[in-house]
């Protein structure tokens, strides 16, 4: 048995940990659970998305993050499956945890569509967690993110607007450009614009490498 075998720790242990009020404790907990028991433990995590206890849910997001592209078929599944906002939500969130921690990583075609599906509805909470995923996945976001910006969803386009102003994509400072002289664009979107272009402005010149 190997030095990493005889101290694997107890998958018990690791869900009591995980109840912990202490944020380092549950973080420490599920760290261990991707490491040693990523079968067992995902399962577990990926039922809890449906948790009336709002902290468990939340930690159960953020956890499932860390277990990467391994997670993201299994909440395309859940997303699938239902129809309650919460439990969308909650699967959106974790896609957010993955690209966070897993930056550059490409999302595949099956997590793609799910966010596909996530912009064409109406529900706040979905937009405003998918709309920032947009923005984490750079080039492979960017088309979504572009198309949303010219939405008649007024809500969801500010949001594109202001994400696009802080992606790291060369083409988003000419998208907006475009966009802030488009006749037909809200005033309140063609505000929205406005700022997004003088925060990439700000960006730049803080980063002389990108003049």
């Amino acid at each position: 048995m190997s030095k990493d075998e005889n101290c694997k720790p107890d998958l018990e242990d690791l869900f009591d940990d995980f109840a912990h009020p202490n944020p380092q404790i549950k973080e420490e907990a599920y760290l261990k659970m991707s490491r040693y028991w990523p079968e067992e433990s995902m399962p577990r995590l990926l039922a809890n998305l449906d948790q009336t206890d709002i902290e468990l849910r939340r930690a159960s997001v953020k956890a499932l993050g860390v277990f990467g592209r391994r997670s993201l078929l299994p909440l395309v599944q859940i997303f699938h499956a239902s129809e309650n906002r919460i439990v969308r939500t909650s699967c959106l969130k974790a896609f957010v945890q993955v690209a966070v921690k897993f930056p550059g990583e490409a999302f595949p075609k099956e997590a793609m569509e799910v966010v596909e599906l996530a912009l064409q509805d109406d529900i706040p909470e979905l937009i405003l967690t998918v709309v920032p995923l947009l923005s984490l996945l750079g080039n492979q976001g960017f088309p979504l993110l572009l198309q949303s910006c010219k939405s008649k969803n007024i809500l969801l386009a500010a949001i594109a607007v202001t994400a696009l102003g802080e992606v790291d994509v060369p083409a988003a400072e000419a998208c907006l450009k475009e966009l802030q002289t488009d006749d037909l664009i809200d005033d309140l979107l063609r505000g929205s614009v406005i700022d997004a272009l003088n925060t990439l402005e700000q960006r730049n010149a803080g980063n002389p490498s990108t003049q």
